[in-house]
């Protein structure tokens, strides 16, 4: 595979090749990375008022429902007790928020321009989750190179790389590792 072919699958130019041999994004790759650094944040933020409130709407109209059938009911009463509510709504809570504390950490890993390298030989993957009877499928694409696995959005892009073929790849640590840039060796 030519160097023009990998350049061509990933999207990445000479002078980006050669910014991120230095250990750096270009100007391009660091502007591409800020907006999707702020993208996901914004999604991030996005998720957590869709917690809150969805958590709003069971303290104000679920749980006073929940109170006034037990309190309707003779002898006995299949309500889920409202301390059990807050509990699970609180380890949701707790969750909600590790998540948001760590894509929020990843997301400024990616924003920082730390380019990060692995060598070794290719090992492609690609799949198909879902439901193939009902062609409700998402396909998968997985590179794997040294100790690192990237996720792939296409197969154009896992197409760049011959398994078993010794790659140099430089990506930036994210939530998960974002492949930038990549040469044979």
């Amino acid at each position: 595979m030519t160097a023009e072919a990998l350049q061509n699958a990933l999207g990445f130019t000479a002078a980006d090749l050669e910014a991120n041999r230095a250990g750096r994004l270009s100007d391009g790759q660091q502007q591409h990375m800020n907006v999707q650094s702020k993208r996901g944040k914004s999604l991030n933020l996005v998720m957590a008022g869709v917690f809150i409130v969805f958590a709003i709407i069971i303290v104000t109209v679920v749980l006073p429902k929940l109170d006034d059938n037990s309190t309707s009911t003779s002898g006995s009463s299949s309500a889920v007790p409202p301390w059990i509510i807050f509990a699970v709504l609180g380890v949701v809570a707790l969750i909600v928020l590790r998540t948001v504390f760590k894509t929020r950490s990843g997301m400024n890993r990616v924003a920082s321009g730390s380019v990060q390298t692995v060598e070794g030989p290719a090992k492609t993957k690609a799949r198909a989750i879902g439901n193939v009877d009902q062609l409700d499928v998402m396909p998968m694409f997985r590179l794997t190179v040294g100790k690192v696995t990237f996720p792939l959005s296409s197969q154009r892009q896992l197409g760049g790389f011959v398994d078993g073929v010794n790659y140099r790849c430089y990506y930036v640590k994210g939530t998960l590792p974002v492949l930038i840039s990549a040469e044979e060796i």
